[in-house]
Order: structure tokens, then C-alpha cells, then sequence
């Protein structure tokens, strides 16, 4: 059970010649202009010969091996990335027919409604900001472990499956099924009776899970943290990474917000991430995942959008979310003003109004009471 241990302060978290040179040298030159006119086409007539090209040589097909597949290194990158900020509604794909998950899922709990006062949708005018006091940190807290699903991979033929650091196949039930090499390139497809992982035959449901704890899986173009599970349905491919809480966001904080953003800006930005996460997990879009990794969703593109800023934003305001009530508060969010009130009725955060008002000097508070007016923030807190 996760209980919230409530903080609001007043209810506001506030790169030639010359044509005379040419002629120039032709008035020196002891060649008649004659001798140069009945010259030229026979030096044209050269230099228009053919060259005999050079053979090459060709490839023996039959006996050249196939290169196995390369998995490349698992390096964060180092290098802000270009700004994705535009999280515009998109309707989601419905998955097909699957095997059912192995444990049921309780019923979504009751979300506490959305403040119904205005919201201020132009930050930039804000002139005078509440002074709060910030949320207390207790000496020894450490944020709950919490698992989220995410969706990486829908509906697909195929997914390069490979790992870092020692790691195993496993089934639903746990039961281990397959060691996998280091950076070994795994192609994995559905078939008739399950999943066919090169000429191994699976379950229709398989994890692979690292063994250690700083282990990282590859699916087909990135690294991503804890666990993945692939789920035949059909003839086309579900993968879905299950990753802790935090860690996912690490990545979709560099994800949605540019990574050299002012460090305020950037906890703002972790804070209405993990309580829209956090809202998800409550209120899941199927019983195999909590959401996507797209901007139907929140962007997350697993290790290659993490970054030392992101890191530190996620750190610096761990288990902390936005409140109303006791309940959780679904932050919605987009890159500016003018989409949160196309998309969400003017209701949320714009990310370049944010980054403005850190520029200004408001802190993350200010700047999430500027955006969700009537609710505080609270730290996540697991009761025994």
C-alpha cells in the first residue's frame, strides 16, 4: 500500500584567371592563336578517351560467413540531445488477442479530481510568485520501490534482443530457461506455438532478466534498465520493459525536456512525470502494461536520454509527487501554453513556460504551483 505524506503550504506549491589575365598570357606566347585553335580539339579528343577501368574483385558468396548480429556498447550518452517537446495526443493502437498476464490486477483506485480553479496560462506574466516553505526531507528517506511497465515495442514482427552482463531467460512462473551470452545478438519472433528465439522454441511469455543489478537489456535500438518480457500475440510482438520507478525516470525526463535546461526547470519536470506515472500504475491501459513510451503516454527512450542533470533532477526530488486531497494528481503537461490548452483545456504544465520561469529565478515548487494552482506536493511513503 502506498500512503502520501502530505506537505501544502496554504494549498499553492507554488566554409582563374581573370579574363584580362588570360588575354595577357596569349600576348606573350610565341604560339600562333591558329596553331592553339587546330591543337585544342585534338587535346579534347585525348582526354575524352576512355580510361580501362580496373577489375574488381568479387566476392565469394558462398563462402563468406554471415556476420553475427552486433549489439552495440551500452554507453550513456554524454551530449545533450535536441529538445522534444511536443507531447501531442495521439490515439493508441488496440493490441491484439494475448495470452492472459498470470496475476489479476486490482481494481483502479479512485483518483482525487482536479482542482477546478483557472489555471494561469501565461507563466511569463507571473509577477510575484508565493514564497512557500519547501517540502521537508526526512534525514533517512528513500523513495519506495516501485516497478512500472512501459510498453517499448507493439505490434511488431521481430525484436534484437541482447544483454550487457550476464543474464536469463525465464517464464512466467520464474522457471529459468536460457543463459545469455554477452552482447550475443538474440533474434526473437512469434510463432504458432510461441516465441522462436533463433532455433530455440519458447513460451509465449519469456522475461530476460540481468542478473546483476546494474544489468541492461537491448531490444533493437537502445538500452533499457531491469526487465524485459516479450508476449506472443499472434504472429506480431508485445515487449514491454519492467523497470523501477525512479530509473524510468531518469529517461523521460531527458526525454521530454531538454537536458541542459535550468536544474529547476528539470525537478518541475521529474515531479509531474512521476505522478502522471504514478496516476498509470493505479490506472493501468491494459492488464500487460501500465503505458507506452510515446508522447500518446511520456516519452522514454530507456538509457540513451539519461543524462547527469536528469539524474540529479529525479534525485533531488525523489517520491515526490503532486497531491490533491490525499489522492494522486495526473499532471498533464506539453510544450507550450498554447497545446495545454488545445489538448488538456488549459490544465497543466507547458514545458517552455517552465524552463522561463526557472530562467526568472522560481523554484520547482513555485513553478508547479504556477501550473497546478490548489495542489501540494507529497511524498510517496510505503506503509507496512
Amino acid at each position: 500500500m502506498v500512503k502520501l505524506n502530505k506537505k501544502i503550504k496554504d494549498g499553492v506549491i507554488k566554409v582563374k584567371f581573370a579574363a584580362s589575365t588570360y588575354f595577357s598570357l596569349l600576348r606573350h606566347c610565341a604560339v600562333p592563336l591558329l596553331s592553339i585553335a587546330t591543337f585544342t580539339p585534338i587535346l579534347l579528343t585525348y582526354l575524352a578517351k576512355e580510361k580501362p577501368e580496373t577489375p574488381q574483385a568479387q566476392a565469394n558468396l558462398e563462402t563468406a560467413a554471415s556476420p553475427a548480429p552486433i549489439i552495440p556498447s551500452p554507453i550513456a550518452p554524454l551530449t545533450a540531445p535536441s529538445p522534444k517537446l511536443s507531447p501531442s495526443p495521439q490515439s493508441s493502437a488496440t493490441p491484439k488477442s494475448a495470452p492472459s498476464p498470470q496475476s489479476s490486477l486490482s481494481a483502479p483506485k479512485k483518483l482525487a479530481p482536479f482542482p477546478q480553479s483557472s489555471p494561469n496560462t501565461s507563466p511569463a506574466a507571473a509577477a510575484k510568485p508565493v514564497t512557500r516553505q519547501p517540502l521537508a526531507v526526512p534525514a533517512n528517506y528513500t523513495p519506495p520501490v516501485l516497478e512500472i511497465r512501459v510498453a517499448i515495442k507493439r505490434d511488431v514482427a521481430s525484436v534484437l534482443i541482447g544483454v550487457n552482463g550476464p543474464a536469463v531467460i525465464t517464464d512466467r512462473q520464474g522457471r529459468g530457461l536460457k543463459t545469455i551470452a554477452t552482447n550475443e545478438g538474440l533474434p526473437v519472433i512469434a510463432s504458432a506455438n510461441g516465441l522462436k528465439m533463433g532455433d530455440l522454441s519458447l513460451p509465449e511469455v519469456i522475461f530476460v532478466q540481468p542478473t546483476s543489478a546494474d544489468g541492461l537489456v537491448y531490444v533493437d535500438d537502445g538500452w533499457y534498465r531491469g526487465k524485459v518480457l516479450l508476449v506472443a500475440q499472434g504472429d506480431r510482438l508485445l515487449v514491454v520493459n519492467h523497470v523501477n520507478l525512479e530509473a524510468y525516470l531518469y529517461s523521460v525526463v531527458g526525454s521530454e525536456m531538454h537536458s541542459t535546461a535550468p536544474m529547476h526547470a528539470l525537478k518541475a519536470q521529474a515531479i509531474a512525470a512521476r505522478s502522471y506515472a504514478l496516476v498509470h500504475m493505479i490506472r493501468p491501459a491494459n492488464a500487460w502494461f501500465h503505458l507506452g513510451n510515446t508522447q500518446r503516454w511520456q516519452v522514454y527512450k530507456g538509457i540513451r536520454s539519461e543524462y547527469q542533470s536528469t539524474h540529479q533532477a529525479v534525485n533531488a526530488t525523489a517520491g515526490q509527487i503532486l497531491s490533491y486531497k490525499g489522492g494522486v494528481v495526473e499532471s498533464l503537461y506539453a510544450a507550450t501554453d498554447e497545446i495545454v490548452a488545445w489538448a488538456h483545456g488549459g490544465r497543466g504544465m507547458s514545458q517552455t513556460g517552465a524552463y522561463k520561469l526557472a530562467e526568472k529565478g522560481l523554484d520547482y515548487q513555485q513553478i508547479l504551483g504556477n501550473y497546478y494552482p490548489g495542489v501540494g506536493l507529497a511524498r510517496l511513503v510505503l506503509q507496512n
